[in-house]
C-alpha cells in the first residue's frame, strides 16, 4: 500500500512554513550569498529540533543549506529542493509582509518554495517512522546564477548519498490546490550570447570614411531572426530572442562609433537544435561582419541546461499525488522555453520538478512580476505532495 499524507496532516506545520515565508520575504536577498535567508533557515530547522545540517553547499560564497532526516529503516536517500533568492524588482503587493529591500523582492515564489518545505521538514520530523533519508536542499542562486551547478559540482550527490531528487514550482496557471506534471524535457537549455562588430569611427557626415558597427548589428539582428524559420525543424522548438544593441548615445547625433554590441537568449530542448542555434548564430556574424568590412565576435554561454524530468519517475509520482489529492487536481502540463536550475540535479539523478498551483481570486499575478505574491494555501498542498512522493520513493 502507498504512503499517502494529505494536506488536511499539514495544517499546522504549513502554518509554520507561512510564518518562516513571511519573514524571507521581507528580507530578500539576490545571487548565490544569502546571509539572513541562510539564518532563518537554519534557525527554522534548529528550533524543529533538526540535528544534521549544512551550510555552504556549494562552497564559501553559495549559502546552500542542507538537512538529513533519517528515517526508522533503511532505505533509498531522496533529496527535496527548495530555491532561495530574490529577484531585483521593486516589490508592488501591498502585503503586511512586502520587501523592505529596494529593488529587491521574492517574485517568483522561491520564499514559498522554501516555506513548503520547511513545513514538509518540521512534519517529517515528528513522523519518523519511515524507510530511508530524506535530504533537505535549500538552494541559492537559481535566477541566472546556477546555483544548482555549484552544490552539485561541491560534491552534493557524493555528501548525502542522494539516489533521487524531487522539487516544485510554483504556477499562477493552476489553481491553489492542484499540481502539474510535465514528463520528458520540462523546460529550456536557457542560454545567453554576446555578439560585438568592430569597424572603424568616424563622423557621421562622412560615412564612407567608416565602418558602422551600428548597421552590421541591425543587419544581424534581423538575420538571426531566420534560424529558427529556416534551420530549425518545425516540428522542434527554439527562441532567438536579441534583448539589446548597445552603440554610442542619444546625444552623439553625427557619430559613428567603432563598436556595437547585441546581447540576447537562446532557448532550446534537443541538444541537436542548440547546435544548429549556435552553427548559424556564427555562421551569421561572420558573415556580416565580412559584408560590411569589420570585425564580428560571438560569445556564447549554455546557461542552464534543459530540464528532464524523467517520464518514468514522473508517472509514479503523478500516481501516486492523484490518491492523495484526488483525479481532477494532477494535471499534465505542457513545456516551457523558461529556465531552471534543477535541471543540474536531474542530471545527476533522476527524479522530476512539479508545478503547484497558487491561483486564487487573490493571487492572480503571473511570476517575475511586481505584484506577485506566494499563496499560503498552497503550502499544505505542496509539503503534502513532497513528503508523499520522497516518502514511497525512498522506501520502493
Amino acid at each position: 500500500m502507498p504512503i499517502i499524507i494529505k494536506p488536511s496532516q499539514l495544517e499546522e506545520s504549513a502554518k509554520l512554513g507561512a510564518q518562516f515565508r513571511h519573514c524571507i520575504h521581507e528580507e530578500p536577498e539576490i545571487g548565490l550569498y544569502l546571509p539572513k535567508t541562510q539564518e532563518k533557515i537554519v534557525n527554522a530547522l534548529k528550533s524543529f529540533g533538526i540535528k544534521e545540517i549544512s551550510t555552504f553547499v556549494g562552497g564559501a560564497n553559495v549559502t546552500g543549506v542542507v538537512a538529513v532526516i533519517e528515517g526508522s529503516r533503511p532505505g533509498k536517500t531522496i533529496g527535496l529542493r527548495a530555491d532561495s533568492d530574490a529577484l531585483p524588482l521593486e516589490e508592488k503587493t501591498g502585503v503586511e509582509w512586502s520587501s523592505k529591500v529596494p529593488m529587491a523582492m521574492h517574485a517568483c515564489g522561491h520564499d514559498g518554495h522554501v516555506g513548503t518545505l520547511l513545513a514538509a521538514v518540521h512534519y517529517i520530523n515528528q513522523h519518523r517512522d519511515f524507510a530511508g533519508r530524506l535530504v533537505a536542499i535549500f538552494q541559492p542562486g537559481e535566477e541566472g546564477f546556477a546555483g544548482g551547478r555549484y552544490m552539485i559540482e561541491d560534491g552534493l550527490v557524493q555528501k548525502f548519498g542522494i539516489d533521487e531528487f524531487y522539487a516544485l514550482h510554483a504556477e499562477p496557471m493552476l489553481p491553489v490546490g492542484c499540481v502539474g506534471f510535465i514528463p520528458g524535457f520540462a523546460t529550456a537549455n536557457a542560454d545567453i550570447f554576446k555578439i560585438t562588430f568592430t569597424g572603424v569611427g568616424g563622423h557621421g557626415s562622412r560615412p564612407h570614411l567608416t565602418r558602422d558597427p551600428l548597421v552590421a548589428a541591425c543587419e544581424c539582428v534581423l538575420s538571426l531572426q531566420t534560424i529558427v524559420s529556416r534551420s530549425v525543424d518545425p516540428n522542434q522548438t527554439a527562441v532567438v530572442s536579441a534583448g539589446c544593441i548597445s552603440c554610442g548615445n542619444e546625444k552623439g547625433s553625427s557619430v559613428v562609433q567603432k563598436t556595437a554590441t547585441i546581447v540576447g537568449t537562446t532557448r532550446s530542448f534537443e541538444k541537436e537544435v542548440q547546435d544548429i542555434l549556435i552553427q548559424r548564430m556564427q555562421q551569421i556574424v561572420d558573415g556580416t561582419a565580412l559584408s560590411n568590412d569589420m570585425k564580428g565576435k560571438l560569445e556564447y554561454t549554455k546557461l542552464y541546461p534543459a530540464m528532464f524530468n524523467s517520464p518514468e519517475h514522473v508517472e509514479k509520482a503523478k500516481a501516486l499525488l492523484e490518491e492523495a489529492l484526488g483525479l481532477d487536481k494532477v494535471k499534465l502540463m505542457i513545456r516551457r522555453a523558461g529556465g531552471e536550475d534543477f535541471s543540474f540535479m536531474l542530471q545527476a539523478k533522476p527524479g522530476c520538478l512539479f508545478r503547484l498551483g497558487v491561483q486564487d481570486e487573490t493571487h492572480n499575478a503571473s511570476v517575475h512580476n511586481p505584484e506577485f505574491d506566494f499563496n499560503d494555501k498552497a503550502i499544505a498542498t505542496g509539503a503534502a505532495c513532497l513528503l508523499t512522493i520522497a516518502l514511497n520513493r525512498a522506501a520502493s
